[in-house]
């Protein structure tokens, strides 16, 4: 049964982001004093179980894998907290688990990030380096909510579905180990962005999806479904996001070599890209229908990589931010699968700044969320 859609009016959303002021509009900013003091916020504590082995696995090549998490427990928690699991971006080809918490490189440039200009060039390297929403996400401590950040094979390592493999078997370790962490197994949620976005939003529509579920790390018994999940700027549908980009954020030719190539990172997440290869050739075979193509398979694994193909009504709520100005993943991606989860039902806010780049969506955003999920994490 269809669940009853939910319209959020702007009012609403003020109202919302009354309960977090404005903290400025840096990604890494700490949050406001009203929501915070600097004997509460949580934000830079130290994981409180570090470097934990949630599975052991193989890469493409054979080689042996070990996948870690972090876990943050807020202090002074009474009882079994609920849970916010973050799944880190970087176009499925680079960093890890420890994303901002990683120890710093010293050689690295000494000018803060959020000083730097937003990258104009359209350029995929040059936008999914700027780009981290972990310190966004790990506000929930400050509310008594375990923060949990987890690892997943990188698209150079493993091809899909591997990474969502590895997400479904990080969910299923915190609720066979819920006792030994203190948490409650029954109030998991998933936020990520960008490339985590997507995987946010391919674990929230394929809980019931068996052949996407695999056997990483075990614990079979258990459940992978999340109660919610917030989807920052993820990609929803790797086969359109060359054509579905405005051409007055990215030229044509440039869409065409980020996302339609072989050297595109969804081509390689799908693991297509080999000379003649890339999304624009599935593409072409799947807008052609030519079921009897040798690569017809990888048309098929593209689609059920996807998000917004698998929306069914038993779906968990979601949240979604995208910018207006975002270069590297096309808005119409999000707004799409915001419309599909009209459609069959589901539980969903969508917000856009309509200046924001593919990153930072200013602090307006980052505060509905965080009291959305916040919300739905405490039963409020």
């Amino acid at each position: 049964m269809n669940k009853r859609i939910k319209f959020i009016s702007l009012s609403i959303l003020l109202i919302l982001t009354s309960a977090l002021p404005l903290a400025g509009c840096s990604q890494n900013a700490k949050v406001s004093a009203s929501t915070t003091s600097s004997t509460t916020d949580q934000t830079s504590m130290s994981p409180t179980y570090k470097d934990v082995v949630f599975a052991t696995t193989n890469n493409d090549n054979g080689e042996k894998r070990e996948l870690k998490m972090n876990i943050f427990k807020p202090k002074d928690a009474p009882e079994a907290t609920s849970v916010l699991v973050y799944i880190h971006g970087g176009g499925w080809a680079m960093r890890d688990y420890q994303c901002d918490d990683a120890p710093k490189d010293t050689n690295a440039s000494k000018a803060p990030a959020q000083n730097r200009p937003a990258p104009e060039t359209g350029n995929a390297t040059d936008q999914i380096a700027e780009d981290s929403a972990y310190k966004i996400f790990k506000r929930v401590l400050n509310s008594g909510i375990t923060f949990v950040s987890i690892d997943y094979r990188l698209n150079s390592e493993a091809a899909f579905p591997a990474q969502i493999y590895d997400v479904k078997g990080s969910i299923r370790y915190l609720r066979a180990h819920s006792k030994e962490y203190g948490i409650d197994p029954d109030k998991i949620a998933v936020a990520g962005n960008s490339a985590g976005g997507h995987l946010t939003a391919e674990l929230a529509t394929t809980g019931d999806i068996k052949e996407l579920e695999g056997d990483v790390g075990g614990n079979l018994d258990y459940s992978s479904k999340v109660m919610a999940a917030v989807d920052f700027y993820g990609p929803t549908d790797l086969l359109t996001m060359a054509p579905e980009m405005d051409p007055s954020l990215q030229s044509h030719e440039k869409a065409v070599e980020t996302h339609d190539s072989p050297n595109a990172n969804e081509s390689k997440l799908i693991g297509f890209s080999k000379e003649g290869q890339g999304i624009g050739v599935l593409r072409d075979i799947r807008d052609k229908n030519q079921t009897d193509s040798p690569y017809w398979e990888k048309v098929k694994l593209a689609e059920i990589a996807s998000p917004i193909n698998n929306v069914t009504s038993d779906d968990p709520p979601m949240f979604i931010a995208h910018g207006g100005n975002d270069s590297l993943v096309p808005i119409q991606q999000s707004l799409r699968l915001r419309d599909a989860l009209n459609h069959a039902g589901v539980e969903n806010i969508f917000m856009s700044n309509s200046k924001a780049p593919h990153g930072n969506q200013g602090e307006d955003v980052n505060n509905v969320a965080i009291t959305w999920i916040t919300n739905k994490l405490l039963g409020k």
